[in-house]
């Protein structure tokens, strides 16, 4: 990076701490916290403790928490990766893993935390809330909150009508085929996912404002194109569906039902809108159960709580622009899912610096891991390796 843009990015950060004092709940959190997010020194305890750096609304433990069956297991001493022999402690390490959990057909095979890292820590999600988001969306439109994923954005959202956010259709924001003009590219300073960071997290602004008027490049429903305000998008279609607040409801829809034990906080702006692109904290049990949700085809404790063809639907999406090689090379995508290439009923929850879900379906097995791994692009396809090693290797153990 030229020494005039490592200029321009120093008096944006320093402008947004200053104006960050002016702007309510933020004034209440350091600036120097949130300029200071991901570095090196401080993003392991931050990626734990976001609450002293966002505001957030309370997502409620379950009265009736449910605690999975213990049968402890063990790793693979090793795994294969384009040809290659890895050790899983390496790998642990190199992706800076803070906790890891298996699950063999709802049974807890393994559980261990690092770096400091407890069973009591709320972990945030990144990416992985965007599948928490679409999971409600289907709830909704099991409850008929959502008529159709054909409705447009407009007719549950009429703020939109006239912007080009408007006349995308529900299916397409979940698809990530918006259409709109957004450039996520996070290692270029001055990209739209940069500014939205920027305005949203530094300068206080609404993140509905942020995002809302951006134009179309495209057509909707035509090619893949990941953006965050798709998601950020959706999550005003559901509130505005359901008529409560996104954490309000995955309260009552996930957190109550699936026994969630542990309370979870999600990350708000200024104006008290939940970040619906990102930034969901919750425990590493709690995020295998949103795994094994998926796992059991939505049916939980005598409860059908997703659409009985959503899981087939999200992960099994028949678009050729939706397979591997459109977007990412070693994954497509679905429903707000992500999908390795060459699935074998298989499918993950993905979040960037390394947070993932991955569901087996071929093997029974749901794998949770939360990470701080700064190479978590250069990562991901020795992530689906390690996944598919660990999910073999927990089906075939005694």
């Amino acid at each position: 990076m030229s020494a005039s843009r490592w200029f321009l990015l120093t008096i944006v950060v320093l402008l947004g701490a200053a104006l960050s004092w002016w702007f309510r709940p933020w004034a209440e959190r350091s600036p120097s916290v949130m300029t200071s997010l991901m570095h090196p020194d401080y993003r392991l305890e931050n990626f734990r403790r976001m609450e002293r750096i966002f505001p957030y609304r309370l997502i409620p433990a379950s009265d009736q928490p449910f605690v999975f069956v213990q049968a402890p297991g063990s790793l693979p001493e090793h795994f294969i990766h384009e040809g290659q022999q890895v050790a899983v402690s390496e790998f642990l390490e190199r992706t800076e893993t803070t906790g890891l959990m298996i699950l063999y057909q709802g049974v807890q095979r393994f559980e261990r935390y690092f770096h400091d890292a407890t069973e009591q820590d709320r972990f945030t999600s990144w990416s992985v809330a965007k599948s928490v988001v679409a999971t409600l969306t289907a709830m909704a439109l099991k409850d008929g909150h959502i008529r159709s994923l054909t409705d447009t954005v407009k007719e549950y959202v009429p703020e939109l009508d006239g912007e080009a956010w408007g006349e995308v259709a529900i299916e397409d924001l979940l698809r990530m085929a918006s259409g709109i003009d957004f450039d996520e590219t996070y290692d270029r300073t001055f990209s739209d996912i940069n500014k939205l960071f920027y305005r949203t997290f530094l300068l206080g602004q609404p993140v509905r404002n942020v995002v809302r008027g951006h134009a179309a490049a495209r057509p909707s429903g035509e090619a893949f194109h990941y953006i965050s305000p798709n998601t950020q998008i959706l999550a005003w279609v559901l509130e505005s569906a359901v008529e409560k607040p996104v954490s309000a409801y995955a309260a009552e829809m996930l957190w109550q039902p699936l026994g969630m034990q542990d309370d979870a906080l999600w990350s708000l702006d200024n104006s008290g809108v939940e970040l619906g692109f990102c930034c969901l904290n919750m425990s590493l049990r709690d995020y295998a159960k949103l795994g094994q949700l998926y796992l059991q085809q939505g049916f939980w404790r005598g409860q059908q709580l997703l659409p009985e063809n959503w899981v087939t639907e999200a992960t099994q999406r028949p678009e050729p622009w939706l397979t591997a090689g459109h977007g990412y090379p070693e994954r497509g995508y679905g429903y707000h899912v992500w999908i390795p290439k060459d699935p074998d009923q298989e499918y993950f929850f993905n979040g960037v610096w390394g947070q993932t879900v991955w569901i087996s379906e071929k093997h029974g097995v749901v794998i949770a891991k939360t990470s701080v791994d700064p190479m978590f692009r250069e990562h991901m396809a020795e992530v689906i390796s390690f996944m598919r090693a660990v999910s073999e290797h927990t089906a075939t153990a005694p």
